[in-house]
């Protein structure tokens, strides 16, 4: 058991790593939100672990949250990607710009 808690922890913490990474490097918004993404799922991934192995199931509402707090994030910045980029093609087509 303690094996296999080892594993996940050590899984868990490089997949948190290379997110950053690609947070820290990401050259568009969008790749930073998938990176904020992979953060808030391992997250939630961790305290599924330690619900499931502790048999703890007061941070179940705190998994909720978590959850709806990253649905909710990445709507959002999809919602203003498009927006932008529709801003963007109208203002392209209003100056005579072919995109």
């Amino acid at each position: 058991m303690t094996a296999l808690w080892i594993a996940i922890s050590v899984l868990l913490g490089l997949a948190a790593l290379l997110s950053t990474a690609r947070l820290m490097l990401g050259p568009s918004i969008l790749d930073r939100a998938l990176s904020v993404d992979v953060l808030v799922a391992s997250a939630l991934t961790g305290i599924g672990a330690y619900a499931a192995f502790n048999r703890d199931p007061t941070v179940l509402p705190i998994l909720l949250v978590l959850s709806l707090i990253g649905f909710v994030s990445s709507v959002s910045v999809s919602k203003f990607v498009v927006r932008r980029h529709l801003d963007e093609a109208d203002s392209a087509e209003g100056k005579g710009w072919n995109t």
